[in-house]
């Protein structure tokens, strides 16, 4: 539950507390059916065990206070509260540690737990759970929620999540640094022939996508998704439904967000492309209607142009454009590709994508 000025959120033990109800449940039976016995009391020690020392817990913070307090609970009478200050919470993290059995110099098991750990000023650490325990999402989550509302920065966290967020970002900053030392800051907005534009480096994993970007020419309601295909490629029959997924993965792979990409789940394979492209190109879109318009004689030759020169290989060779895609969305024009871009590149994805935008601002109808 989250207001403007306060969050709660509650980690409750339900699985334990089940447990805790069938072991009690089983005690029981068994005392039921043969009075004080050895299973009877283990049966229900352990279910009053998991019922009495098992805690809820229900996390507030407040801007208003600006405490965050954690409030520990159990079934019955156990009540304690602690509250921090924000002003004293450097970070909230995802602490792992590794758990296993060994039996020599073998682990027979080997598994990764998790918990949720508050990082003090003073570099103190107050865990939500003293124990560690299986499952990263939750615990991510929670953590995502609380340095959002708190107002803190990134912390490392060492769940999945966290190495592949890690990771990915690492991969970014490498690209860019790689991509600037070629062909300057990929900050600086730059003009070709009065259109505006600038470079966008990402990764996915350890390869680098270079992005062309401007935001000049916008839609209205819509997006059209190009994707360039090996020659002979069909779009028809099972391609057409495979493709769709296709279409999904390459909108991921290339960086693209809801605000890219509105209504991503209507968008369709566009009909019958122009046949100027249609041996190159694969389209996706939303707007059939607002896609027709945007796909005029003027952009179709700079595109069919640059397929010529730069097909699309199943083996492409390291010195040459890989797949290009081609997005008009609500958020400007980009072209993107894989890899990081030689100076004479860039020059060249800057000439179609000069392109691009221009052709929208000529008269339709010839």
């Amino acid at each position: 539950m989250q207001t403007q000025n306060s969050i709660k959120l509650n980690d409750i033990p339900l699985g334990l507390w089940l447990l805790g109800f069938v072991f009690l449940g089983a005690g029981i039976y068994f005392f039921s059916l043969q009075g004080f016995s050895g299973n009877t009391l283990l049966l229900g020690g352990i279910g009053l065990i998991l019922l009495l020392l098992t805690r809820g817990l229900t996390i507030t913070a407040d801007r208003n206070t600006r405490i965050l307090r954690l409030h520990y609970w159990s079934l019955y009478f156990w009540r304690t509260t602690k509250d921090i200050p924000f002003d004293e919470i450097a970070t909230i993290r995802v602490d792992s540690t590794r758990s296993g059995t060994h039996t020599g110099r073998n682990m027979n098991r080997n598994s990764r737990t998790y918990r949720v750990e508050i990082i003090r000023k003073d570099e103190s650490v107050v865990p939500l759970r003293t124990t560690y325990s299986s499952g990263s999402y939750s615990k991510q989550k929670i953590a995502d929620r609380l340095r959002a509302f708190i107002g803190l920065g990134e912390a490392f966290d060492e769940s999945p999540l966290g190495f592949l967020r890690a990771g990915n970002k690492a991969a970014v900053v490498k690209a860019t640094s790689q991509q600037e030392a070629l062909t300057g800051s990929n900050e600086q907005e730059r003009i070709t022939n009065g259109v505006h534009w600038k470079l966008q480096s990402i990764a996915i994993g350890a390869s680098p996508i270079t992005r062309w970007h401007s935001p000049d020419f916008k839609t209205t309601n819509g997006f059209l998704f190009l994707a360039q295909k090996l020659p002979g490629q069909s779009t028809g029959g099972f391609m057409a439904a495979l493709g769709k997924t296709l279409f999904q993965q390459s909108v991921s792979l290339y960086g693209f967000n809801g605000d890219d990409v509105p209504n991503l789940s209507q968008a369709e394979m566009l009909a019958s492309l122009p046949p100027l492209i249609d041996p190159h190109f694969t389209a996706f879109t939303n707007n059939q209607a607002e896609s027709r318009q945007i796909l005029s004689p003027w952009m179709l030759h700079p595109l069919a142009e640059w397929a010529e020169r730069h097909p699309l290989k199943q083996f492409q060779s390291k010195s040459g454009f890989s797949q290009l895609v081609v997005l008009f969305s609500p958020t400007g024009v980009y072209l993107a590709t894989l890899g990081v871009l030689q100076p004479e590149q860039v020059d060249e994805l800057t000439a179609i994508g000069v392109e691009m935008v221009k052709t929208q601002g000529v008269p339709q109808g010839i």
